[in-house]
């Protein structure tokens, strides 16, 4: 089934609301159908409508013909008098009367239209205008305001280029990296000379040190391997004198005093 034609539609809208006392719910009614047959009855229209039988039982009750809507409908020098057919309250068809004038040649899904009006009490026509008719409501008194506040300025966006980009990107991920495993700061302000020379003292401990993680590294490895002791003995002072000479003992003092100057900040919990 096709929805309803502009004329249809219309005029339906405009008999809810001529009925609106007869009927309350004709509008919920015809929002809930569809339409079924339809008949060019040669002196007016006839289009069956559908209501969903879910629906609750209509409110009222009446019985028959009801309506006044009037329209002018394509060349026809009279309006067409369009009227609800109801059954118990219930929406059953709508019946358009064309007071005897020949309608056989018009196409009513598609015939232009305008002047949709009803009849009151006296019998005068009163066109249906649904924006005139709504009744006054403090909601669309919301509508209507002057008090506009103008739009904010916008701003031309930035252009980043590739370099910002990655600059961009290698600052967050050290970020990152700093909280989850804690920073590395100099110890103190001042810079640390690497070329001032070795004292004494430091070289002797400097060798002691090295002798000592070479013959407990030593140790570890003929213990893990199983190899005899004396290749532990061996492995030690090959190592040890190897690493003992001037050039490597300065090399490994320069380095000690560049890891001195840092301090590690585990990460805050």
């Amino acid at each position: 089934m096709t929805r309803f034609t502009p004329l249809e539609s219309d005029i339906l809208d405009a008999l809810a609301w001529d009925l609106r006392d007869i009927a309350p719910d004709l509008a919920g009614q015809f929002a809930e159908s569809l339409p079924g047959s339809r008949r060019n009855t040669g002196a007016g229209l006839f289009t069956e409508l559908i209501v969903d039988r879910s629906r609750p039982p209509p409110m009222t009750t009446p019985t028959g013909r009801f309506g006044t809507v009037h329209a002018m409908v394509g060349d026809l020098p009279d309006p067409i008098a369009f009227q609800v057919e109801l059954r118990q309250g219930r929406l059953l068809a709508l019946h358009g009367d064309a007071y005897g004038q020949d309608t056989r040649a018009i196409d009513f899904a598609r015939v232009p239209f305008d002047q949709v009006f009803t009849l009151d009490e006296r019998g005068e026509s009163v066109a249906f205008d649904p924006e005139a008719l709504m009744q006054p409501s403090p909601l669309l008194d919301l509508h209507q305001h002057a008090d506009h506040a103008p739009p904010p300025p916008v701003s031309a966006p930035g252009v980043m280029t590739v370099a910002d980009v990655q600059k961009f990107q290698s600052e967050k991920l050290q970020g990152l990296v700093d909280v989850m495993f804690g920073k590395v700061h100099p110890a103190t302000a001042t810079p640390v000379d690497e070329d001032a020379p070795i004292d004494k003292a430091d070289q002797t401990s400097l060798k002691i040190g090295l002798w000592v993680a070479v013959a407990i590294g030593s140790l570890l490895i003929t213990l893990v391997m199983r190899l005899p002791i004396f290749f532990a003995i061996f492995l030690t002072i090959a190592i040890g004198r190897m690493l003992s000479r001037p050039p490597v003992i300065a090399a490994l003092a320069r380095g000690t005093r560049r890891l001195g100057q840092y301090e590690y900040r585990p990460p805050e919990r």
